[in-house]
């Protein structure tokens, strides 16, 4: 199980851990993820990767970030780990294409995000939902 919570804090570009990572995201434990909790947990994860603090990513820090969560991944064992980093997702985020990702930029995109993964719209998503998600995403990585 550590495998597959590790492996869903991988920048989320890890399918298999579809699952771990919604419920990685409930921070008061209840069995649902709300936007907020969402939101939270891919900023603070996503932001441990501003090595000097400024407030913003860089394409380096990014790149480095993964590199070295690809590395740790790869060195457990877990499948698909060489997939971190490899997504898209800076650019993706980087909503004014100014070369740096900021929080609000992060809140915006998983915004959009949890709002895709939530499939009848409730605004919550449950442990059936991200078992769904994981089942989705494993068909969509092979």
């Amino acid at each position: 199980m550590n495998r597959l919570v590790l492996a869903a804090a991988a920048f989320s570009l890890l399918a298999s851990g579809a699952a771990a990572q919604e419920l990685l995201a409930d921070a008061n434990k209840d069995g649902k993820i709300t936007p907020k909790e969402y939101q939270d947990s891919r900023r603070n994860f996503l932001m441990r990767a501003d090595t000097n603090k400024d407030g913003k990513i860089t394409q380096q820090e990014w790149d480095r970030a993964a590199a070295s969560t690809r590395m740790d991944l790869e060195e457990r064992g877990v499948d698909r780990a060489g997939l971190v980093g490899k997504g898209g997702w800076f650019q993706a985020m980087d909503a004014n294409k100014d070369n740096l990702v900021t929080p609000s930029e992060i809140d915006a995109y998983t915004a959009a995000r949890f709002k895709a993964k939530d499939p009848n719209g409730d605004g919550v998503i449950t442990r059936g939902e991200a078992a769904q998600i994981e089942k989705a995403a494993a068909k969509t990585v092979k």
